[in-house]
């Protein structure tokens, strides 16, 4: 694992000639001593999200942006602003970026119904690519995807930014490090109460509003729906197209995958034998189709592992929370973001560990119920070390050819979860992954 620390005192990749990341001074972006180790990058969609990844790619050294492409022309618009380079073309037509021989790789920030024909297009015209989360948005979209990142011999980089989470990593250490015990249980959720997501409040001007200056004219409707069945032009599906089943798997792809992904990188589960998912559309009557509320359990007999995850818009008390439930101890993710681990007080030694971390807090001040449970050990983004960013990681394997820490095997996982979350949703069943067929059942 790089971190920032190793970045800044060898560079990235040990390329000559590089700028360090302080110094890049410019506000016109990738001007760099040596043009021939510049990583030249072009954007596939730049609203929200995309409009996010290229904020981070600005500050990744030995990169410039080349192209820019968007079916909106307000957010092509702002996305050339942001760069401010004279050099940067602009396209409506991402097959046309994809022609520029000056493009290494390319950041697919679309909706999820488009990704597996970009990413295979990008593949073919021998771009590495890095696509935001879900991957796809059927199962059959799966392997022609991976198969055109191997064939092509690409570098792949799935939007997954825990990956590039210190936190996240230091919380894969404290599992491997075997002071949880055996680990049976895993409980997840992903809460909040969500105005984000009601499509009736697109007036109301906070930040998920459809924008005043969108319309017809200036979006390429057509373009947006692909190979999605067509439809009469509307900015709700447009704006809002995770509301809608043409475009994603819903809860599934949105929020869901980031908790499997979080504990898929610290526990390495890989695929789950059975999936069985429930849920609906319960409290949302604003003429969405996607869930509002999913509940998910993964099993894994042969691992002896239960992943259970609740999820949904309708009330935020629990927020984003992570318990990685073992014999010996506990290691808890709350609403804050900071790790906690517990111990279990059944053992004498635990018992004098919990005991002395009790009279450490109570030392400081802090009031400490009787019943309260006393971490042993916390970690914040200020007491561990941190690692270099998600785009700064896929930058350096495009120059050692090396694997992404979110690359085509670890997407592939993810997008067969999903979609057995989603099939399982779909079909009010369980379902079972057949390994050897490569085959939800």
């Amino acid at each position: 694992m790089i971190t920032r620390r190793d970045f800044i005192k060898k560079g990235a990749a040990g390329t000559a000639g590089m700028a360090l990341m302080g110094a890049l001074k410019s506000p016109v972006f990738g001007v760099q001593s040596n043009p021939s180790d510049v990583v030249g990058i072009g954007f596939i969609g730049v609203g929200r999200r995309g409009t996010g990844i290229l904020t981070e790619t600005l500050e990744v050294p030995g990169t410039e942006v080349r192209g820019i492409c968007d079916i909106y022309s307000v957010h092509l618009e702002n996305a050339m602003k942001m760069v401010n380079n004279p050099r940067t073309k602009s396209y409506g037509d991402y097959r046309r970026l994809l022609e520029n021989k000056d493009i290494d790789a390319v950041v697919i920030g679309t909706p999820d119904h488009l990704h597996a024909k970009m990413t295979i297009a990008a593949a073919e015209a021998g771009k590495d690519v890095y696509v935001e989360k879900c991957m796809v948005r059927t199962f059959d979209e799966i392997k022609p995807v991976i198969n055109a990142i191997k064939n092509n011999k690409r570098v792949f980089q799935l939007g997954h930014q825990g990956r590039s989470s210190s936190l996240n990593v230091k919380a894969k250490e404290v599992y491997d490090s075997g002071i949880l015990g055996k680990v049976n249980l895993v409980r997840m959720t992903r809460l909040t109460n969500g105005e984000e997501c009601d499509i009736l409040r697109y007036k109301g001007g906070y930040r998920y509003s459809i924008p005043p200056d969108s319309h017809e004219k200036n979006i390429d409707w057509n373009k947006f729906l692909g190979d999605a069945p067509k439809r009469a032009f509307d900015m709700k599906r447009f704006f809002h197209w995770r509301l809608y089943w043409d475009y994603c798997i819903g809860y599934t792809g949105d929020l869901f995958s980031h908790s499997y992904d979080q504990i898929n990188q610290i526990m390495e589960l890989g695929i789950p034998e059975t999936c069985s998912t429930s849920g609906g559309t319960y409290y949302y009557k604003d003429g969405r189709e996607t869930q509002d509320l999913l509940n998910v359990n993964l099993d894994y007999p042969q691992k002896e592992v239960s992943v259970v995850f609740s999820g949904g818009y309708n009330n935020g008390y629990n927020g984003s929370t992570m318990q990685v439930l073992g014999k010996n101890g506990t290691l808890a993710e709350g609403g804050g973001g900071g790790l906690d681990v517990f111990l279990e007080p059944y053992k004498a030694e635990n018992g004098e560990k919990i005991e002395k971390a009790r009279k450490e807090k109570i030392s400081k001040g802090e009031k400490i119920g009787a019943r309260d449970k006393v971490p042993v050990s916390s970690y914040t983004k200020d007491n561990v070390e941190e690692v270099t960013g998600h785009v700064q990681d896929f930058v350096d394997c495009i120059r050692t050819r090396g694997k992404t820490r979110c690359n085509e095997e670890i997407a592939f996982q993810e997008a067969v979860t999903c979609m057995m979350t989603d099939r399982s949703f779909k079909e009010k069943r369980q379902v079972k992954w057949n390994p050897v067929k490569e085959e939800i059942v």
